[in-house]
C-alpha cells in the first residue's frame, strides 16, 4: 500500500521543485518513495512523469517507456535529495509505498521556486495554497 508522507504542494509548469528525504535513525531499513501528481481537473493523484505533458509519446514512431520519478532510501544511503522541473498546473505529493501500516515513514520535505519568467498575475496565484 501506498501513504501519503509530506504534505502536497501546489506547482506550476516551470516551477523548480525540491524533495528531500530522509530515513528515522535506527528504525527503518528500506523507503521506496514516489512522486505522484494531481493536475487541477483531476480527482486524484497517480504517478509522475517528467516531461510527459510535453506530448513526446513516440521517437521514430516507436513508444517510449517513461519511468516515474522514484527515491529509494537504504541504511547504507538514508538520505535523497530530487529535483526537477514541473510541468502541470496542480499538486505534487510524494507517496511511500510501505509493506505494513506499522512501518516507519520516512521524513519528506518539500520546496519550490516559483519559475520567475512569468506575469505578475499569474505569481500571485500560484502563491495562494489550494
Amino acid at each position: 500500500m501506498r501513504l501519503a508522507v509530506g504534505r502536497a504542494i501546489k506547482v506550476g509548469p516551470g516551477d523548480k521543485v525540491v524533495v528531500q528525504a530522509r530515513l528515522p535513525a535506527g528504525s527503518a531499513k528500506l523507503g521506496r518513495l514516489f512522486v505522484f501528481a494531481k493536475e487541477k481537473s483531476n480527482t486524484g493523484y497517480s504517478p509522475y512523469v517528467a516531461g510527459l505533458s510535453s506530448g513526446v509519446m513516440a521517437d521514430n514512431g516507436e513508444p517510449n517507456m517513461h519511468s516515474p520519478l522514484t527515491l529509494r532510501l537504504t541504511e547504507g544511503q538514508p538520505t535523497r535529495q530530487l529535483k526537477f522541473v514541473a510541468d502541470i498546473h496542480g499538486h505534487i505529493q510524494v507517496m511511500q509505498e510501505v509493506d505494513t501500516a506499522d512501518e516507519v515513514l520516512a521524513k519528506v520535505k518539500m520546496s519550490r521556486q516559483i519559475c520567475p519568467y512569468i506575469g505578475w498575475k499569474e505569481w500571485l496565484s500560484r502563491l495562494m495554497p489550494w
